[in-house]
């Protein structure tokens, strides 16, 4: 399948989006912890990236099992917490960070997740209705007060 590269953007304060295919851009956001949802080789080290990968794989136009993004969405946010920049990217930029971002801005406060990334990111940010659907159990197991 051929990908276009999405743009780079800190779509939250301490939060970067974007493509496997921009990690230059991404890296020039200066994040403290990329967050890679396809593959990431070794060159990583070569372009002068110093911070922790935190490596959960999801299958392309896929979602994980619930109790493991519970464990990486809790990740992502502790990690903004103690004020560290976080990237999360897949091939695209897309579905499959479009699907873990939605439900860490759900956590921060943001009502309608999809929507914000699809304003404020990429009109193509969650791509199939699976990830749709995962998203919406997530915020019922996971109530939050909205902060719009």
């Amino acid at each position: 399948m051929d990908y276009e590269a999405q743009m780079s953007v800190e779509v939250v304060p301490g939060m970067i989006l974007g493509s496997i295919r921009n990690l230059e851009e991404i890296l020039y956001m200066k994040p403290d912890v990329l967050f890679p949802l396809d593959s990431l080789q070794g060159w990583i080290w070569g372009t002068g990236f110093r911070g922790d990968i935190v490596y959960y794989p999801i299958t392309d136009y896929n979602i994980l099992p619930d109790d493991v993004l519970d464990r990486l969405v809790n990740t992502v946010v502790e990690k903004m917490n103690e004020g560290k920049k976080v990237a999360i990217f897949c091939v695209g930029g897309h579905g499959r960070t479009g699907y873990v971002a939605s439900c860490v801005l759900h956590m921060l406060g943001i009502k309608r997740p999809i929507s914000y990334l699809r304003e404020h990111y990429s009109f193509e940010a969650v791509e199939t209705i699976e990830q749709q659907h995962a998203i919406e159990r997530f915020q019922k197991r996971h109530p939050v007060e909205s902060k719009e």
